[in-house]
């Protein structure tokens, strides 16, 4: 998709809110357009308008859709629970929901603005504050479990199917996108599918499958808030554990304030099936597997 005007942004902003919309500034793309609007009364917002189409997905969205329910270009309809657990902890803000509107063709949400310094790498600032405080706010989380797994407000599969479901689309995505790299292929054959499926039965919690540095904002060197609610979903705590472990910059800091809640599980027991994922649904480029699956290898 192009990026839509400033003007149809604004139009589509003013209809949906009811009030003169002053500016409509571009201001990221990641798996939407997203805007900052400022209104005639000062009140400040986002706007979020959905960058692929339902029919042509990436392969995370493909996965996130095959796995665990999630429907893109329609999930920020659902995000009410992961609003009220943020809250309730009281550790972060998060955008809440506004109005939602078209922009042309496209579905288009509007949030409140959570003001702060955004964040560009994946990795988390160098900061021991901030790394305790988001193990903390990822921690309190994992503490909400639940006996299925799925988006946030349906819980439809049983947590035995995740290894299976995973597998099947990891195999379609890996003979669309990676038939340059009969390895990858290989890797799948000989360790995916031997994957013990119990791993990931014991610990089902909301998380973000895609968590990084650069899906919150900070303020005074600490997170501020957690902008990207688009991927949350209820699933193994370990999914989440092992992606965010690959953007630490302090892994002790993080484990400080992640074990002031709960313990940490056993990484060696998922981390390689994990990483995996990534690479297959993330990965781009040449990447070399081996060095994918251990670096940043902190925990035991």
């Amino acid at each position: 998709m192009t990026e839509p005007t400033e003007d149809l942004v604004r139009a589509s902003a003013e209809k949906a809110l009811g009030e003169t919309v002053v500016a409509a500034n571009f201001v990221a793309l990641n798996s939407n357009h997203l805007y900052r609007l400022e209104t005639a009364s000062g009140a400040r917002y986002s706007l979020r308008v959905p960058r692929l189409r339902p029919t042509a997905l990436s392969p995370f969205w493909q996965y996130m859709q095959d796995t665990f329910g999630l429907r893109y270009g329609s999930q920020l309809l659902s995000v009410d629970p992961i609003l009220r657990a943020i809250d309730e902890d009281g550790l972060l803000e998060a955008p809440c929901p506004i109005a939602a509107t078209t922009v042309g063709d496209r579905p288009a949400y509007i949030f409140t603005w959570v003001e702060g310094t955004s964040w560009e790498p994946d990795e988390f600032p160098d900061s021991g504050e901030v790394h305790e405080r988001l193990g903390e706010y990822v921690a309190r989380l994992h503490l909400r479990t639940h006996d299925k797994y799925g988006t946030l407000t349906e819980q439809a599969f049983d947590p035995v199917e995740f290894v299976a479901r995973t597998n099947a689309n990891l195999r379609h995505t890996i003979s669309r996108f990676w038939t340059h790299r009969p390895d990858i292929g290989a890797w799948f054959e000989r360790h995916a599918t031997a994957m013990d499926p119990d791993v990931f039965t014991g610990h089902l919690a909301p998380i973000m499958p895609d968590i990084s540095g650069n899906q919150f904002v900070y303020r005074d060197g600490t997170p501020a808030g957690v902008v990207d609610l688009d991927s949350y979903v209820v699933g193994p705590r370990e999914l989440e554990l092992a992606v965010v472990e690959t953007c630490l910059t302090r892994p002790e800091d993080f484990r400080r304030g992640y074990e002031s809640v709960l313990p940490l599980p056993r990484f060696e027991e998922f981390r390689a099936y994990c990483r995996f994922w990534m690479l297959v649904c993330e990965g781009g480029g040449d990447p070399d597997v081996d060095e994918f699956l251990t670096c940043r290898t902190y925990f035991a």
